[in-house]
């Protein structure tokens, strides 16, 4: 990458970084601003100080009580100006956080046809730590982006004004600090890259083995899955402390500077304090004038110190940034919920040329030409992972085809599918902490309580019901507990129901169930989708028996696997 490439990249990902910051701007700013005030009166409580040193040698008591009542209500101010800052800076971290979050939200859940092929690990790494890396950098950074030239300014006016050679050791050793941050920034951004690529991988290794624990049992695969696990998190701690060493040196060599600087100052007031060096046509130093620049020379590399401490964080919330962007750059900049289908007749679904490959892949998963009528019964079948799930979410929305087309037709419309406008039931049954009754309104909210009793009666629930200890008010514990697998696969059901789709797609809606309660769960969808199209993925045998059509993939390709009797 050559050196134009390169700043132009750095303006870029500055330019994008600064937009983060648009929803805490105006708490950032009354922070810098209260920062700059802090300043102020922690130079007059410094001043005060010195006052006092000076009457204390003069012996003059009263100059000594109004300086300590001075040096008092002074540093009351800048503690509160301190904390207000501190205040104002979080609330805008939590603004900036909350955008982001929001930004995430619409990018990872289908809405507006947009569809996510973010992996989960990733997307909890964005929405959890990447956005509050980000946050934290801004509420750091921007009030300093206010303060820290106001700050100096005023520190080096008033040692200027005290006694102008320290002012000039001041504006000397400042002009080496910029090159020792900008050599720091280098190596910090090569760190935060390597840094941010572990921790993308460690997420997803830490996630497949939760997701697959079983199977790596069963495979006798824990063992080596641990040493996978190992090697990740170690790569992450290498990239974490090299980072770390980065910070470190250029912190020490920065420290060095500023060390440096106030020792030359502290060395020269001394000399003249004691008569033994003059600096010619230099005012006169006493106590008061001394001091008072020892005390506030510190606070002149304060603001610097915290730029350094924000130019490291910076390369991590940078990355952060980027990751964000690449999540959410095809997400419209107002999310437009499009109205679901509201036909009273069924949706047949048409499969035309139809492949989709997964990006990287060498080939396509599925190959599909198909015809599924309206107010069918379709199973599905195949071995895993020969892409039932993946030829459900194409129907349904959630994933666009490589090549060819998917429509919804009914007798007087055909168009693209619609996210939401089907109804969807997994082999996994999301069941919240809540009342039977609330997880059945879950599929339409403003639900009626005739409505809620239709759903339960269209999926068989009612012996369900009235054996559970409080009806439909009886609580659920989270995942479902309470109620079996099958009775929580008819909750589902239920919820479904509510939406009122008449297109329903379901993976594999009978899967670890017994024969009795397999049977009664198609039962169930036999009764709810009376008069919808349906379409199954499924290994079992006892849907297939209740199909219209049974389609099979075969290595890739969607085929016919032998007609069934309509019923």
């Amino acid at each position: 990458m050559t050196t134009n490439e390169m700043y132009e990249k750095s303006e870029h990902d500055d330019a994008r970084l600064t937009g983060c910051a648009a929803p805490g701007r105006h708490w950032f700013g009354l922070s810098g601003t209260l920062r700059t005030l802090e300043t102020l009166l922690t130079i007059a409580r410094w001043g005060a100080l010195a006052w006092t040193a000076q009457a204390v040698l003069d012996r003059a008591a009263v100059r000594e009580t109004r300086g300590l009542v001075a040096f008092a209500v002074t540093g009351m101010l800048a503690v509160g100006a301190d904390w207000t800052a501190d205040t104002l800076a979080d609330r805008g971290a939590r603004a900036v956080a909350t955008g982001l979050r929001r930004q995430l939200t619409g990018a990872l859940l289908p809405t507006a046809g947009r569809i996510s092929e973010t992996g989960p690990a990733e997307a909890a790494w964005a929405m959890v730590d990447l956005a509050d890396d980000v946050a934290d950098f801004h509420a750091q950074a921007a009030p300093l982006r206010r303060s820290a030239p106001l700050s100096m300014l005023a520190v080096l006016a008033v040692t200027a004004a005290v006694h102008w050679p320290a002012a000039i050791v001041l504006v000397l050793t400042t002009a080496l600090l910029p090159l020792n941050m900008r050599l720091a920034g280098l190596f910090a951004q090569h760190g935060a890259d390597r840094q941010a690529a572990a921790t993308r991988h460690l997420n997803a290794v830490v996630l497949d083995s939760f997701r697959g624990l079983r199977t790596l049992r069963e495979l006798g695969a824990v063992g080596r899955r641990g040493r996978t696990l190992t090697t990740a998190a170690e790569q992450l701690n290498k990239a974490t402390m090299s980072v770390l060493r980065c910070a470190f040196l250029s912190g020490l060599v920065m420290d060095v500077v500023i060390t440096f600087s106030i020792a030359v100052n502290a060395t020269y007031i001394g000399l003249s304090l004691l008569g033994y060096a003059q600096v010619p046509h230099a005012p006169r130093l006493d106590l008061f004038t001394g001091l008072l620049v020892l005390l506030v020379c510190p606070m002149y590399f304060a603001p610097v110190r915290a730029r350094a401490a924000a130019f490291h964080q910076r390369e991590r919330a940078t990355n952060a940034a980027g990751v964000i962007r690449d999540i959410v750059k095809d997400t419209p900049a107002q999310v437009t919920h499009r109205a679901r289908p509201q036909s009273a007749e069924p949706v047949g679904v048409s499969l035309t040329a139809v492949r989709f490959r997964y990006g990287g892949a060498d080939q396509d998963t599925i190959r599909a030409d198909a015809d599924f009528a309206p107010g069918t019964w379709t199973v599905i079948t195949g071995v895993s992972g020969s892409g039932k799930s993946t030829l459900l979410s194409l129907i349904g929305g959630l994933r666009r085809p490589s090549a060819g087309e998917v429509r919804w037709r009914t007798s007087s419309v055909r168009r693209e599918p619609t996210l939401g406008g089907c109804a969807w039931v997994g082999q996994r049954t999301v069941l919240l902490d809540a009342t039977v009754r609330d997880n059945i309104r879950l599929g339409l909210p403003a639900a009626t309580e005739q409505q809620i009793l239709r759903a339960v009666d269209a999926a068989g629930l009612n012996a369900v019901v009235e054996g559970l200890p409080e009806g439909l008010n009886t609580r659920l514990g989270e995942g479902g507990r309470g109620v079996s697998t099958g009775e929580a696969r008819r909750i589902a059901i239920a919820r479904a129901f509510l939406r009122g789709a008449r297109l329903w797609l379901l993976d594999e809606p009978t899967a670890h169930l017994d024969a009795d309660s397999e049977r009664e769960v198609v039962e169930a969808l036999r009764r709810a989708t009376d008069g919808c199209t349906v379409v199954i993925a499924t290994h079992s045998f006892t849907p297939a028996a209740a199909a219209d059509t049974v389609l099979t993939i075969d290595d890739g390709l969607l085929r016919a696997a032998r007609p069934v009797n309509a019923r």
